[in-house]
């Protein structure tokens, strides 16, 4: 067994939330992405979160002629030309405005004209965050959403409303509450017909599971001296509908672990 491998030595140079989560419910498909440099390309419902949070952005810091709609689709289209069927391509897409919507409202702002200005500038959007985590030498990294006086904000879009803050985002936000001095952290839901608000309170639990999540990994990695080895102890589950979906992907799951 190799003595203190480091995540560093696997030519890792930062870890971050995803990174983690992938490796917690699916760690195959980590080791194809990280180890084994497989591209696991982004679906439409991911474009679809990122162009609704460029459209919120103008909402809060755009000028007198920017359109957070017309913003919104254009980078959705750009970034979904290829790769993703037509059907799934145009269900996305009738998501954004009614999601934008559903932010207006959450702000009291009943009627949808595009409206900007009518709420706060954010003080910073996609600022770096950077935290050190014991017994690991890379860096944690990430990148908040909106930051406001009194709170940092994460916006998520779905189809299905959460009734709380999932796991997942709990041990996000607790990543970004101490690179940030412990402030409010919440998390708002975006759904078609629905929004919610959810502050994060007493992330402590999560924060230790964030460490000890870091720490077996590399723990794990560290019982094998090639990537070949951690991939020949490993079997991927292709049924799973999110991690496998891509077809390309899945076929370098096939080459990399042999089923």
């Amino acid at each position: 067994m190799a003595k203190n491998k480091t995540l560093a030595d696997w030519g890792l140079r930062h870890i971050s939330h995803s990174s983690l989560d992938l490796a917690l419910n699916e760690m195959p498909a980590w080791v194809a992405q990280y180890l084994f440099k497989k591209r696991r390309p982004m679906g439409a419902a991911a474009v679809r979160g990122q162009a609704v949070e460029i459209g919120v952005k103008i909402m809060h810091d755009g000028g007198e002629f920017d359109d957070p709609l017309t913003e919104s689709l254009a980078f959705y289209n750009k970034n979904t030309r290829l790769g993703i069927d037509g059907d799934t391509r145009e269900k996305e897409a009738g998501h954004i405005q009614p999601m934008l919507e559903q932010y207006q409202k959450l702000h009291g702002i009943d009627e949808w004209d595009g409206t900007i200005h009518s709420l706060p500038n954010t003080e910073a959007s996609q600022r770096r965050i950077e935290l050190e985590l014991p017994g690991i030498e890379i860096p944690l990294i990430g990148y908040t959403d909106f930051e406001f006086e009194d709170s940092i904000v994460d916006l998520k879009t779905t189809t299905r409303m959460p009734s709380a803050i999932s796991a997942s985002h709990r041990r996000q936000g607790a990543i970004y509450q101490r690179a940030s001095g412990n402030r409010r952290m919440d998390f708002i839901y975006l759904t078609p017909k629905k929004a919610a608000r959810y502050t994060l309170e007493n992330s402590e639990q999560e924060w230790a599971e964030v460490c000890t999540i870091a720490r077996k990994l590399q723990n794990f990695l560290a019982a094998f001296e090639t990537r070949e080895a951690v991939a020949d102890v490993l079997m991927p589950n292709y049924g799973h509908p999110f991690y496998w979906k891509d077809p390309i992907f899945r076929e370098a799951g096939r080459e990399i672990f042999g089923i």
